[in-house]
Parts: C-alpha cells; sequence; structure tokens
C-alpha cells in the first residue's frame, strides 16, 4: 500500500508515534522540587540567622547594661574583703585549738608564777612567755610541771634574773604538740 501523508494502514509498517503526557518529565520536576527545597532550606536558615543576630544583640545590650551599672569601688572593696578574709581562716581555724592548749598550759602554771607577756609562732607551735616567780625554786618547779606533760615536746628556758623585790624574771619558750594537749581532755 501506498504512504497516505506519512501514515500507513497495514500493522506491520506502523509507525511509533512519540507523543509525551505532562509529568514525563521527572528529571525536570525532580530538579524544580530540589532547588524549590534548597531554597526553603536557605530561607530557614536566614530568618535563624536573623533571630540569632537579634537574641546576641539583646544579650550584648545587657552586658553593656551590667556593665555601666557596676560599682568598681564596690567591687575592690569585696575583693579586698575576699583576700582579708582567706588570710584570716587559717587563723580562725586555729583558734579554738590554740584557745584550747593555752588553756591546757594554764592548769599546768604554779599560782606562784605570773606572765608578764606571752606569744604565740602558730608555724612553730611554740608559745613563748616572759614571767615572774616568787623565786627560783617556784621556776625550778614550774619547769619540772612542763617536762611531766607529755603535750609539751620542748622545753628551753632564757635568760634568769633576780629582781630588787626578791623575785625572779625569766624567759621561757614551749613547743606542744597540740593533738596530746587534745587528748588529755
Amino acid at each position: 500500500m501506498a504512504d497516505i501523508g506519512g501514515l500507513q494502514l497495514l500493522p506491520e509498517t506502523r509507525k511509533k508515534i512519540d507523543y509525551r503526557k505532562p509529568g514525563q518529565n521527572r528529571l525536570l520536576f525532580l530538579a524544580f522540587i530540589f532547588v524549590g527545597l534548597i531554597l526553603a532550606i536557605y530561607g530557614g536558615l536566614y530568618f535563624y540567622k536573623g533571630t540569632q543576630k537579634t537574641k546576641l544583640d539583646d544579650i550584648d545590650n545587657q552586658l553593656v547594661a551590667n556593665e555601666k551599672a557596676r560599682s568598681k569601688t564596690d567591687e575592690e572593696k569585696l575583693l579586698a574583703l575576699k583576700n582579708s578574709i582567706a588570710a584570716i581562716g587559717p587563723v580562725l581555724s586555729g583558734h579554738v585549738k590554740w584557745s584550747e592548749a593555752l588553756t591546757h598550759i594554764q592548769g599546768l602554771v604554779n599560782p606562784k608564777v605570773k606572765f608578764d607577756t606571752l606569744s604565740v609562732n602558730l608555724s612553730k607551735k611554740e608559745y613563748s612567755f616572759k614571767g615572774y616567780a616568787a623565786n627560783y625554786a617556784t621556776i625550778a618547779k614550774q619547769i619540772a610541771a612542763f617536762y611531766a606533760d607529755s603535750a609539751i615536746t620542748d622545753l628551753s628556758v632564757g635568760k634568769i634574773t633576780s629582781q630588787p623585790d626578791g623575785s625572779a624574771e625569766f624567759t621561757m619558750v614551749l613547743v606542744l604538740d597540740l593533738e596530746k594537749a587534745f587528748n588529755k581532755k
């Protein structure tokens, strides 16, 4: 048969007509979806960036306001107070121990001995004092009383001088083991 305008009527010689339905360009459709998704993500991140920048500006403004509200002199005073408390802390914590140790020593002192000065060296655990006794025998009894106590680890007697009224002036340094002094109670 003859070809009539490019159309053949016999099935063996038929040509396939290329016809596309709408929506068959899937690759193009997927590309538009991908671009749309990218634009949506970009827009979301841009909006998120704007809100975070606003929050950061608010925080910066609060910090500036706090900085302006600070009182430098009060801060310096508080810092000085903190340093003072840190320096006094060890003294206060040792105060109770040293007070109890002083009470312990007081119990060992002969009634005929009078202390004139007393100083304490915390780092060396020493009591240094200058005192007066009725006579040399009283000083000897006092030294014996201190030697008899196990809480006193070392004793050194300094200068002993006689006074015009018959009494004796002396200096003494006691080294204490505070733990032993506390365990005696």
